[in-house]
């Protein structure tokens, strides 16, 4: 992901979102970012995270958690209806609420380093 992103911006980018509460992810979103630049923690983790503390002093870079504030639905609407962030690669996996438990938290739990949004049907239909 890194190397995409530098090659579309050279610099790195001014924000990037942890959304996975795995390790790998948290360091994608530190390696991505510009001189100066944002990692905003979103994710809920089960587990401490390490932290490169040097890369993070070297770039400059802030680290911000934050819980999902009902001033910024209205900018991310905006931004999955203008097609700037695309959802379907987020949806690793869909079930029906019968597997809720066996299948959906299993899976999120146990293999959370590949699992990132699973939807639930509730009759297990339209998926």
């Amino acid at each position: 992901m890194q190397a995409k992103v530098h090659q579309i911006n050279e610099k790195g980018v001014d924000a990037a979102f942890e959304c996975t509460s795995v390790q790998p992810g948290f360091d994608a979103c530190l390696d991505s970012i510009r001189m100066g630049g944002t990692v905003v923690i979103v994710a809920i983790w089960g587990k401490p995270a390490s932290v490169d503390m040097a890369k993070l002093v070297i770039k400059e870079a802030k680290l911000l958690g934050t819980i999902a504030y009902n001033n910024t639905h209205p900018k991310t609407i905006d931004l999955v209806a203008t097609g700037k962030i695309k959802l379907n690669q987020f949806i690793t996996g869909k079930i029906g609420l019968d597997d809720l438990i066996d299948k959906g938290f299993d899976t999120l739990i146990h293999h959370n380093e590949t699992a990132v949004k699973i939807l639930v049907s509730p009759t297990g239909k339209g998926l």
